[in-house]
């Protein structure tokens, strides 16, 4: 039954076909082995791969996010800050009107003081003034007096003398000074 051709029963030589056991014994572990691995190892692998990339996208989602938050954080500061800076310069405004309000409150409380000085001292030289004209009439007539006695050459006495005075009081009182 068997030749030292190695004939099959058939009556075809295996060598004829060209066919190494080796071979398909390779392929058919080969192809064992991809279904396995694509049982057991593919999937895993997938799931891992599917995984990473998720964590990326995330990653990169989570980082746009926030680049986002800080540009809006950073155009809040910058409102925020011109904010303050016109806030400042509205103090600034308010505190050199309020220097100048009472810078000009002083000047007339100032103006007011040194007229109610003037108008007092004026009173004050009007008191002395008439003071000064009642001396020298009483001065005055008591020359007058001394005079007219000198050149009367009488003795007056003292009603005589007060007649006189307001007399020449009177009369005085009457011409402009």
């Amino acid at each position: 039954m068997s030749t030292a051709t190695g004939s099959k029963e058939g009556g075809e030589p295996v060598e004829a076909l060209g066919i190494n056991h080796t071979l398909v014994a390779q392929i058919i572990n080969f192809v064992i082995l991809l279904i396995f691995l694509r049982l057991v190892v593919y999937k895993p692998i997938v799931n891992i791969l599917e995984q990473r990339q998720q964590y990326i996208a995330n990653n990169v989602a989570a980082a746009e996010e926030e680049r986002k938050q800080a540009e809006a954080l950073r155009q809040q500061y910058l409102a925020e800050m011109q904010k303050a800076r016109e806030e400042a310069q509205a103090i600034i405004q308010q505190a050199t009107k309020a220097g100048e309000d009472k810078a000009q409150e002083i000047v007339e409380a100032a103006r007011a003081e040194a007229q109610r000085l003037k108008e007092s001292a004026l009173e004050e030289i009007a008191r002395e003034k008439e003071k000064a004209v009642a001396e020298l009439r009483d001065q005055v007539a008591s020359l007058s007096i001394l005079v007219a006695q000198k050149i009367i050459n009488q003795t007056i006495t003292p009603e005589i003398q007060h007649g006189l005075v307001q007399e020449f009081i009177k009369e005085a009182g009457d011409l402009p000074c």
